[in-house]
């Protein structure tokens, strides 16, 4: 599968390069078993519509297979993003990341809502999530600001100002920095909106 936002998208980041799902378990197959039958239905069938259809499918067979990912490692992992969501202040932190990535966060103002020192928090969560709280924070707001790029035709200071960015020109650098091209250069790419 290819996607548009791999290089900032935080959930493809946590996951491996692989992904096995395990026939054994019968719910697993049968699924599994159903929506490749239906794929290789549709690629044999030519009709109209096929690719569409086979798009869709692999979009659902990806994320089950996310999902099954999750589920069978979610308990036992000792690091990586689904330790550090189970861990009482990490987990939390990761929250207010994702749910307010516009709020301007410091590594203090961070570790003061979880109840943890700055120096605590910005170890463990480097430890559990593999980078700095703030680093992961720019991922979240380069990858709502890509989706944005993609899906809509907002002005770049509106993406900016949502995505947590102080100018345009701020976000612009910060872009550019991450994902090699311009956010006007992306939307244009990808033949998104506002060519």
């Amino acid at each position: 599968m290819q996607f548009d936002n791999s290089a900032t998208d935080p959930l493809l980041a946590v996951l491996p390069r692989l992904i096995v799902v395990k026939g054994a378990n019968r719910k697993a197959a049968t699924w599994l078993q159903a929506t490749v039958s239906q794929i290789l239905e549709e690629l044999d069938s030519f009709h109209a519509g096929a690719l569409a259809v086979i798009t869709r499918l692999a979009d659902i067979l990806f994320i089950k297979a996310v999902r099954a990912y999750f589920e069978q490692n979610l308990d036992s992992a000792e690091f990586g993003w689904m330790a550090a969501i189970r861990d009482p202040q990490i987990g939390p932190a990761l929250a207010l990341l994702h749910g307010q990535p516009q709020e301007d966060w410091t590594v203090a103002a961070l570790a003061r809502r979880v109840g943890l020192s700055r120096s605590l928090l910005a170890a463990r969560f480097a430890e559990l999530v593999g980078k700095p709280p703030l680093h992961y924070l720019k991922r979240i707001r380069l990858n709502a600001a890509a989706t944005r790029l993609r899906s809509t035709n907002d002005k770049l200071s509106a993406i900016a100002a949502d995505t947590g960015y102080e100018s345009a020109a701020a976000f612009t650098k910060a872009f550019k920095r991450s994902l090699g091209k311009t956010p006007g250069e992306y939307r244009r790419a990808l033949g998104a909106y506002g060519s």
